[in-house]
Protein backbone atom coordinates (compact mmCIF):
# COMPACT_ATOMS: atom_id res chain seq x y z
CA UNK A 1 0.00 0.00 0.00
CA UNK A 2 1.25 3.46 -0.77
CA UNK A 3 2.33 5.37 2.26
CA UNK A 4 0.45 8.54 3.22
CA UNK A 5 2.31 11.73 2.42
CA UNK A 6 2.60 14.17 5.31
CA UNK A 7 2.44 17.84 4.39
CA UNK A 8 5.57 19.70 5.21
CA UNK A 9 5.00 22.24 7.99
CA UNK A 10 5.12 25.81 6.81
CA UNK A 11 7.71 28.13 8.24
CA UNK A 12 7.43 31.74 9.25
CA UNK A 13 10.14 34.28 9.80
CA UNK A 14 10.20 37.23 12.21
CA UNK A 15 11.99 40.32 10.94
CA UNK A 16 13.54 40.89 14.36
CA UNK A 17 16.39 38.37 14.43
CA UNK A 18 15.55 36.28 11.36
CA UNK A 19 14.15 33.42 13.47
CA UNK A 20 12.52 30.63 11.47
CA UNK A 21 10.20 28.01 12.93
CA UNK A 22 7.79 25.34 11.76
CA UNK A 23 4.11 26.26 11.60
CA UNK A 24 1.79 25.43 13.22
CA UNK A 25 3.52 22.98 15.58
CA UNK A 26 6.25 25.34 16.83
CA UNK A 27 4.29 28.63 16.65
CA UNK A 28 3.50 28.82 20.34
CA UNK A 29 7.08 28.06 21.30
CA UNK A 30 8.32 30.60 18.77
CA UNK A 31 6.18 33.43 20.13
CA UNK A 32 7.12 32.58 23.70
CA UNK A 33 10.77 32.54 22.77
CA UNK A 34 10.60 35.89 20.98
CA UNK A 35 8.61 37.45 23.84
CA UNK A 36 11.24 36.40 26.36
CA UNK A 37 14.14 37.76 24.32
CA UNK A 38 14.40 41.53 23.91
CA UNK A 39 14.86 42.39 20.27
CA UNK A 40 17.89 44.33 19.20
CA UNK A 41 16.13 45.50 16.06
CA UNK A 42 14.54 48.98 16.05
CA UNK A 43 11.18 49.18 14.32
CA UNK A 44 10.63 52.45 12.47
CA UNK A 45 7.09 53.64 13.28
CA UNK A 46 6.95 55.52 9.98
CA UNK A 47 7.05 52.24 8.08
CA UNK A 48 3.59 51.33 9.34
CA UNK A 49 0.95 51.48 6.67
CA UNK A 50 -2.78 52.16 6.76
CA UNK A 51 -4.87 49.56 8.61
CA UNK A 52 -1.76 48.27 10.43
CA UNK A 53 -1.76 48.41 14.24
CA UNK A 54 1.50 48.02 16.18
CA UNK A 55 1.51 45.33 18.88
CA UNK A 56 3.94 45.01 21.79
CA UNK A 57 4.67 41.57 23.25
CA UNK A 58 5.40 41.89 26.98
CA UNK A 59 7.56 39.10 28.49
CA UNK A 60 5.65 39.10 31.80
CA UNK A 61 2.75 36.66 31.44
CA UNK A 62 3.45 36.60 27.69
CA UNK A 63 0.66 39.07 26.88
CA UNK A 64 0.29 41.28 23.83
CA UNK A 65 -0.64 44.98 24.16
CA UNK A 66 -1.89 47.31 21.44
CA UNK A 67 0.06 50.52 21.10
CA UNK A 68 -2.38 53.10 19.76
CA UNK A 69 -0.16 55.98 20.89
CA UNK A 70 2.44 55.05 18.29
CA UNK A 71 0.18 56.63 15.65
CA UNK A 72 1.09 60.12 16.87
CA UNK A 73 4.69 59.49 15.80
CA UNK A 74 3.70 58.90 12.18
CA UNK A 75 3.88 61.67 9.56
CA UNK A 76 0.08 61.50 9.29
CA UNK A 77 -2.79 59.57 10.94
CA UNK A 78 -3.63 56.12 9.61
CA UNK A 79 -7.20 57.33 8.84
CA UNK A 80 -9.40 60.42 9.23
CA UNK A 81 -11.49 60.95 12.36
CA UNK A 82 -12.88 64.24 13.67
CA UNK A 83 -15.98 65.91 15.08
CA UNK A 84 -16.24 69.29 13.41
CA UNK A 85 -18.77 72.01 14.30
CA UNK A 86 -19.67 74.47 11.52
CA UNK A 87 -21.45 77.80 11.98
CA UNK A 88 -23.25 78.26 8.67
CA UNK A 89 -24.66 76.23 5.80
CA UNK A 90 -21.97 77.32 3.33
CA UNK A 91 -19.17 76.02 5.58
CA UNK A 92 -21.08 72.81 6.31
CA UNK A 93 -21.57 72.12 2.59
CA UNK A 94 -17.90 72.80 1.82
CA UNK A 95 -16.70 70.44 4.55
CA UNK A 96 -18.85 67.44 3.65
CA UNK A 97 -18.01 67.86 -0.04
CA UNK A 98 -14.30 68.13 0.71
CA UNK A 99 -14.14 65.00 2.87
CA UNK A 100 -17.20 62.92 1.98
CA UNK A 101 -17.98 60.54 -0.86
CA UNK A 102 -21.29 59.44 -2.33
CA UNK A 103 -20.52 55.90 -1.18
CA UNK A 104 -20.37 56.57 2.56
CA UNK A 105 -21.37 60.15 3.42
CA UNK A 106 -24.85 60.67 4.89
CA UNK A 107 -26.50 63.81 6.30
CA UNK A 108 -29.02 63.46 9.14
CA UNK A 109 -31.61 66.09 10.04
CA UNK A 110 -33.43 66.44 13.37
CA UNK A 111 -36.03 69.19 13.66
CA UNK A 112 -38.36 70.27 16.46
CA UNK A 113 -40.06 73.30 14.93
CA UNK A 114 -42.27 74.24 17.92
CA UNK A 115 -39.10 74.50 20.01
CA UNK A 116 -37.21 76.22 17.22
CA UNK A 117 -34.52 73.51 17.02
CA UNK A 118 -32.93 72.36 13.77
CA UNK A 119 -29.76 70.20 13.70
CA UNK A 120 -27.77 68.79 10.78
CA UNK A 121 -25.18 66.03 11.26
CA UNK A 122 -23.00 64.81 8.41
CA UNK A 123 -21.39 61.39 8.96
CA UNK A 124 -18.45 61.26 6.57
CA UNK A 125 -17.65 57.55 7.07
CA UNK A 126 -21.12 56.06 7.57
CA UNK A 127 -22.07 52.44 7.01
CA UNK A 128 -22.94 51.33 3.49
CA UNK A 129 -24.99 48.43 2.19
CA UNK A 130 -21.85 46.34 1.67
CA UNK A 131 -19.40 47.55 4.29
CA UNK A 132 -19.27 48.70 7.90
CA UNK A 133 -17.40 51.88 8.71
CA UNK A 134 -16.21 53.56 11.87
CA UNK A 135 -18.70 56.52 11.80
CA UNK A 136 -16.28 58.68 13.78
CA UNK A 137 -15.73 61.47 11.25
CA UNK A 138 -18.63 63.90 11.56
CA UNK A 139 -19.60 67.49 10.80
CA UNK A 140 -22.46 69.20 12.63
CA UNK A 141 -24.39 72.39 11.89
CA UNK A 142 -27.22 73.97 13.88
CA UNK A 143 -28.46 77.24 12.32
CA UNK A 144 -28.36 80.09 14.82
CA UNK A 145 -31.47 82.23 15.13
CA UNK A 146 -31.19 85.79 13.91
CA UNK A 147 -31.11 88.62 16.41
CA UNK A 148 -34.47 89.82 15.09
CA UNK A 149 -36.04 86.40 15.59
CA UNK A 150 -34.74 86.16 19.14
CA UNK A 151 -36.01 89.64 20.04
CA UNK A 152 -39.55 89.16 18.71
CA UNK A 153 -39.89 85.66 20.17
CA UNK A 154 -38.58 86.79 23.55
CA UNK A 155 -41.33 89.43 23.92
CA UNK A 156 -44.06 87.32 22.32
CA UNK A 157 -47.20 87.23 24.56
CA UNK A 158 -45.50 89.40 27.19
CA UNK A 159 -47.74 92.13 28.66
CA UNK A 160 -46.20 95.63 28.61
CA UNK A 161 -47.23 99.02 29.85
CA UNK A 162 -48.11 101.71 27.30
CA UNK A 163 -44.67 103.27 27.59
CA UNK A 164 -42.89 99.92 27.35
CA UNK A 165 -44.91 98.93 24.29
CA UNK A 166 -44.32 102.31 22.62
CA UNK A 167 -40.57 102.02 23.21
CA UNK A 168 -40.60 98.46 21.84
CA UNK A 169 -42.30 99.53 18.61
CA UNK A 170 -39.92 102.46 18.17
CA UNK A 171 -36.84 100.25 18.68
CA UNK A 172 -38.02 97.59 16.23
CA UNK A 173 -40.06 99.50 13.67
CA UNK A 174 -37.59 98.56 10.90
CA UNK A 175 -38.93 95.00 11.17
CA UNK A 176 -42.54 96.03 10.48
CA UNK A 177 -43.49 95.06 6.92
CA UNK A 178 -45.68 96.95 4.49
CA UNK A 179 -48.53 94.59 3.61
CA UNK A 180 -51.88 95.46 2.03
CA UNK A 181 -54.53 95.80 4.71
CA UNK A 182 -51.99 96.04 7.52
CA UNK A 183 -50.56 99.17 9.21
CA UNK A 184 -47.27 100.45 7.87
CA UNK A 185 -44.19 101.09 9.97
CA UNK A 186 -45.04 104.82 9.96
CA UNK A 187 -48.55 104.13 11.24
CA UNK A 188 -47.23 101.83 13.95
CA UNK A 189 -44.76 104.54 14.98
CA UNK A 190 -47.59 107.06 15.16
CA UNK A 191 -49.51 104.63 17.39
CA UNK A 192 -46.47 104.24 19.63
CA UNK A 193 -46.08 108.00 19.99
CA UNK A 194 -49.78 108.28 20.89
CA UNK A 195 -49.38 105.66 23.57
CA UNK A 196 -46.48 107.65 24.99
CA UNK A 197 -48.57 110.83 25.02
CA UNK A 198 -51.44 109.21 26.92
CA UNK A 199 -49.39 107.00 29.18
CA UNK A 200 -50.75 108.79 32.27
CA UNK A 201 -54.42 108.64 31.25
CA UNK A 202 -57.14 106.45 32.70
CA UNK A 203 -58.65 104.02 30.20
CA UNK A 204 -62.34 103.30 30.51
CA UNK A 205 -63.33 100.95 27.69
CA UNK A 206 -62.45 99.44 24.32
CA UNK A 207 -64.78 98.87 21.36
CA UNK A 208 -64.18 96.98 18.14
CA UNK A 209 -65.21 98.92 15.05
CA UNK A 210 -66.52 97.51 11.78
CA UNK A 211 -63.84 99.09 9.65
CA UNK A 212 -61.24 97.22 11.65
CA UNK A 213 -59.30 98.14 14.72
CA UNK A 214 -60.25 99.04 18.26
CA UNK A 215 -61.44 102.34 19.77
CA UNK A 216 -59.95 102.99 23.17
CA UNK A 217 -61.66 105.51 25.46
CA UNK A 218 -59.68 107.36 28.11
CA UNK A 219 -59.97 110.35 30.41
CA UNK A 220 -57.49 112.69 32.03
CA UNK A 221 -58.73 112.03 35.56
CA UNK A 222 -60.81 109.38 37.21
CA UNK A 223 -63.74 111.77 37.71
CA UNK A 224 -63.48 113.37 34.27
CA UNK A 225 -66.69 113.01 32.24
CA UNK A 226 -65.08 114.06 28.95
CA UNK A 227 -63.88 110.95 27.21
CA UNK A 228 -61.36 110.91 24.40
CA UNK A 229 -60.71 108.22 21.87
CA UNK A 230 -57.75 106.69 20.12
CA UNK A 231 -57.69 103.94 17.53
CA UNK A 232 -55.57 100.84 17.93
CA UNK A 233 -54.84 98.33 15.21
CA UNK A 234 -55.90 94.71 15.64
CA UNK A 235 -53.02 93.24 13.66
CA UNK A 236 -49.71 94.14 12.12
CA UNK A 237 -47.06 92.26 10.13
CA UNK A 238 -43.32 91.88 10.60
CA UNK A 239 -40.73 90.64 8.12
CA UNK A 240 -37.62 89.16 9.73
CA UNK A 241 -34.96 86.56 8.90
CA UNK A 242 -35.31 83.35 10.87
CA UNK A 243 -31.61 82.52 10.93
CA UNK A 244 -28.42 84.53 11.29
CA UNK A 245 -26.64 85.61 8.14
CA UNK A 246 -23.98 83.12 6.91
CA UNK A 247 -20.60 84.32 8.10
CA UNK A 248 -18.81 83.11 4.97
CA UNK A 249 -21.20 84.73 2.48
CA UNK A 250 -19.55 88.11 2.95
CA UNK A 251 -16.13 86.64 2.07
CA UNK A 252 -16.98 85.22 -1.33
CA UNK A 253 -14.73 86.43 -4.19
CA UNK A 254 -16.22 89.27 -6.17
CA UNK A 255 -18.68 90.19 -3.44
CA UNK A 256 -16.55 92.53 -1.36
CA UNK A 257 -18.96 95.46 -1.60
CA UNK A 258 -18.78 96.47 2.03
CA UNK A 259 -22.48 95.66 2.38
CA UNK A 260 -23.80 92.88 4.65
CA UNK A 261 -25.04 89.76 2.82
CA UNK A 262 -28.70 89.82 1.81
CA UNK A 263 -31.04 87.72 3.94
CA UNK A 264 -34.51 86.39 3.29
CA UNK A 265 -37.17 88.04 5.46
CA UNK A 266 -40.12 85.83 6.37
CA UNK A 267 -43.57 87.23 6.98
CA UNK A 268 -45.14 86.74 10.42
CA UNK A 269 -48.51 88.24 11.31
CA UNK A 270 -49.04 89.47 14.86
CA UNK A 271 -52.25 90.05 16.79
CA UNK A 272 -52.22 93.20 18.93
CA UNK A 273 -53.79 92.46 22.32
CA UNK A 274 -54.80 94.68 25.24
CA UNK A 275 -56.18 94.53 28.75
CA UNK A 276 -57.70 97.33 30.86
CA UNK A 277 -57.50 96.82 34.60
CA UNK A 278 -58.25 99.60 37.11
CA UNK A 279 -57.87 102.17 34.38
CA UNK A 280 -54.41 100.88 33.40
CA UNK A 281 -53.88 99.72 29.82
CA UNK A 282 -51.57 96.80 29.13
CA UNK A 283 -50.53 95.78 25.63
CA UNK A 284 -48.83 92.83 23.99
CA UNK A 285 -48.61 91.00 20.69
CA UNK A 286 -49.08 87.37 19.75
CA UNK A 287 -47.15 86.04 16.77
CA UNK A 288 -49.26 83.79 14.55
CA UNK A 289 -47.66 80.32 14.13
CA UNK A 290 -43.96 81.27 14.23
CA UNK A 291 -43.21 77.53 14.19
CA UNK A 292 -44.55 77.27 10.62
CA UNK A 293 -42.34 80.19 9.58
CA UNK A 294 -39.32 78.47 11.14
CA UNK A 295 -40.23 75.28 9.31
CA UNK A 296 -40.34 77.13 5.98
CA UNK A 297 -36.99 78.79 6.69
CA UNK A 298 -35.48 75.44 7.68
CA UNK A 299 -36.75 73.82 4.49
CA UNK A 300 -34.94 76.51 2.52
CA UNK A 301 -31.69 75.50 4.23
CA UNK A 302 -32.48 71.82 3.67
CA UNK A 303 -32.97 72.43 -0.05
CA UNK A 304 -29.74 74.42 -0.21
CA UNK A 305 -27.79 71.60 1.45
CA UNK A 306 -29.45 68.92 -0.69
CA UNK A 307 -28.82 70.83 -3.91
CA UNK A 308 -25.27 71.98 -3.23
CA UNK A 309 -23.87 69.09 -1.15
CA UNK A 310 -25.41 66.27 -3.18
CA UNK A 311 -25.46 63.65 -0.40
CA UNK A 312 -28.47 61.68 0.90
CA UNK A 313 -30.34 63.60 3.61
CA UNK A 314 -32.16 61.48 6.19
CA UNK A 315 -34.69 62.59 8.81
CA UNK A 316 -33.54 61.25 12.15
CA UNK A 317 -30.41 60.55 14.17
CA UNK A 318 -27.51 58.17 13.40
CA UNK A 319 -27.47 57.34 17.13
CA UNK A 320 -23.71 57.50 17.40
CA UNK A 321 -22.04 56.39 20.66
CA UNK A 322 -21.15 59.16 23.04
Amino acid sequence: MPQAQHAQPETIELAAGGVRAAYPHDLKALLEDVALKPSATTVDATTLQKQQIPVLYVPHNHKAELLPDLEKHLPQPLRKKAHVILNDATSFIWYVKEHGSLASCRIYLQADYPKGKVDFLGVINDHTADEAHWRDHTASFSPAKSIEWQRWLEKNRTAMSQLEFATWIEDNMQDIATVTGMPTAAQMLELALTFEAVSDKKFKSATRIQSGGIDLEYVDREDDATRQRMKMFERFTIGIPAFAAPITEANKPGQDTGEPPARVAYRIDARLKYRIRDGVLQLWYELVRPDKVLEAASQDIVQKIQHEAGFPLLAGSPNLPA
